[in-house]
């Protein structure tokens, strides 16, 4: 192991640093994103079921459970095989670093309505021989449920139920095990603040629709990631290279999955200043899952000239990953 006690200590006290300012949120939802209402008591929402193999019936139970705890002023109606306001798909993604992956298209100008969902499964992380921590189905039941709540406008909730364990949500974006395939009376209660009222007129903005010249706005995308690590020492030790490099270019590559429901990859390439873990080249690449119409909100993209502390996934002949939002330290 090629590792500097003092680099070491370095890169553990940043990450740790990075942690604490996003551990927690007393709120959970998602900017101000959220669904127009207006002129309705209770906003009811079609999701398209267009899940093959492991996930056929799974989304009718996360249904089931979203009408439960969606509180007075939210519903949603499943359709199988069809089409709706928010789609849900399964398809194998590769190795991207996420298990799912929730996209919503949103009105410009202040209200951030949205306008359409979609949810993404990645089948490479239940098929991929040895990976045992994405196979059972209630883990793929927390998965699903977290990314339609996002398409309703919630984000990571970390803080759990009111008077219950923190991590009882399928909200929880860092529950290990996934055992929570349900939302919670906390997710219950963003919901209702949510929408409660119709904020169609109160914030200036677009009043549901798209701006019939420039369209919605970019499409906002949160991830649940494949790998979750307790302490820095367990990240330290599942990456297969860790090293500090400094960003050569960043730039649309192509796109992986189905031609309908492909998402973009960014293809990074970076200037190696130190190795501190594995063996790599004088210049690696990475694969992000980023294009022009996309960006994951937890992983943003690289500029070049930055500089990184990198815990590395390989994915191929000097192509890698990060293991995680947490694996890149910018300094």
């Amino acid at each position: 192991m090629n590792l500097k006690g003092s680099v070491f200590h370095w890169i553990f006290t940043a990450l740790v640093l990075i942690v604490s300012t996003t551990s927690a949120y007393a709120d959970h939802q998602w900017s101000d994103y959220h669904w127009n209402k207006e002129g309705t008591s209770i906003l009811t929402l079609n999701v398209g079921d267009n899940h093959t193999g492991t996930w056929p019936g799974l989304l009718s139970d996360v249904g089931i459970s979203w009408n439960e705890f969606g509180g007075w002023y939210l519903a949603i109606n499943v359709v199988a095989g069809g089409t709706g306001d928010i789609e849900s798909f399964n398809a194998n993604y590769g190795d991207t670093g996420w298990l799912g992956l929730a996209s919503i298209w949103t009105t410009r100008g202040k209200n951030k309505h949205i306008t359409r969902g979609e949810s993404k499964m990645n089948e490479f992380y239940v098929t991929l021989a040895g990976y045992s921590g994405f196979n059972e189905t209630i883990e793929f039941k927390h998965v699903l449920c977290q990314e339609i709540g996002h398409t309703f406008g919630l984000d990571h909730n970390r803080e759990g139920s009111i008077g219950g364990e923190p991590d009882e949500t399928c909200m929880n974006d860092q529950s290990r095990p996934l055992r929570y395939p349900t939302p919670n009376s906390h997710d219950t209660v963003m919901l209702e603040t949510m929408y409660a009222e119709d904020h169609a007129s109160s914030s200036g903005g677009v009043s549901g629709k798209c701006h019939p010249v420039r369209g919605c706005g970019q499409r906002k995308v949160h991830a649940f990631w494949a790998e979750q690590y307790e302490s820095e020492h367990e990240l330290f030790e599942a990456s297969d290279v860790v090293v500090e490099a400094s960003v050569l270019s960043s730039g649309f590559s192509h796109r992986v999955g189905p031609a309908d429901r492909a998402v973009p990859i960014t293809r990074i390439t970076l200037k190696v200043k130190d190795t501190l873990k594995g063996k790599a080249s004088r210049v690696i690449v990475l694969q992000q899952t980023r294009g022009p119409d996309l960006e994951i909100e937890d992983d943003p993209g690289y500029t070049p000239g930055d500089n990184y502390t990198l815990f590395l996934r390989q994915t191929g002949a000097n192509s890698y990953r990060v293991v995680n939002p947490d694996g890149r330290v910018r300094h």
